[in-house]
């Protein structure tokens, strides 16, 4: 059957093709040079095909930003902290070895300690709190759709020590399971700086104040497919809140 069907998604018109046209050398060049004021390109028909070029996307040029600022009070750590149970350490798992949405231990790619970070019942907290700030962030950043965290992906606090060189290798977030709806990643200081060495969180191809984001209480704010890493800690001990807010699938 000849023909398209040109269909409308808001001010984008698409078209699905019944059968592909062939376009000669000449066509193609009068075709995929058209344009019309920059936005819109003509409506073309070759062989009884109606071809209609897309408006240009809206493009947020904030998509690959790595957000990072003191939204923790001292006090507030101390909180985090007090809430930690000591019997409630597990070694921490990797994603991809195994089933997907499960942690695999591989002390080459990380080793560190993480239990569940604890919610207060009543009030949410400190969950009310991240997700106050992570809005926030949001709103003015990559203005992703979120819905929030989910039961099955809940934050954690992680520790990484010296004793055993605590790391995790270079990885993205967002994968298979439960973690295929992660949007944002985030990570809030606990420990200060001046606590321990190495233990730096570094994102490929961007450039962050070392110093800064070591500063107790500073949220790190990322995508959740950006990779990233945790250099190896050489002394002391490092602890952070980690976690991701989810969403609806890009689209």
């Amino acid at each position: 059957m000849h023909g398209a069907v040109v269909v409308y998604t808001g001010a984008h018109p698409m078209v699905c093709f019944r059968q592909p046209p062939t376009l000669t050398p000449t066509e193609g060049a009068r075709f995929w040079g058209s344009r019309t004021n920059g936005r819109l390109g003509r409506a073309s028909r070759l062989g009884g095909y109606m071809i209609i070029l897309p408006a240009l996307p809206v493009r947020n040029q904030n998509i690959g930003m790595v957000y990072n600022g003191a939204h923790f009070t001292a006090e507030e750590c101390d909180k985090i902290v007090a809430s930690i149970d000591p019997a409630a350490w597990q070694d921490g798992g990797v994603g991809g070895y195994s089933e997907a949405g499960t942690g695999t231990v591989n002390d080459g790619a990380r080793r560190c300690s993480e239990q569940r970070l604890p919610v207060d019942p009543q009030s949410g907290y400190p969950l009310s709190r991240i997700t106050y700030e992570v809005c926030n962030v949001n709103s003015s950043g990559w203005r992703f759709d979120l819905d929030g965290f989910v039961s099955d992906d809940m934050p954690y606090i992680m520790r990484y020590e010296d004793t055993n060189k605590g790391h995790y290798d270079w990885h993205m977030d967002m994968g298979r399971g439960q973690n295929a709806s992660r949007k944002l990643g985030f990570s809030i200081q606990l420990s200060d700086g001046a606590d321990y060495e190495g233990g730096d969180i570094e994102f490929h191809n961007v450039t962050l104040d070392k110093e800064a984001i070591r500063k107790r209480g500073t949220l790190v704010l990322f995508p959740a497919y950006w990779l990233h890493r945790v250099t190896p800690v050489t002394k002391g001990i490092r602890q952070v809140v980690v976690g991701w807010v989810h969403g609806p699938s890009y689209r």
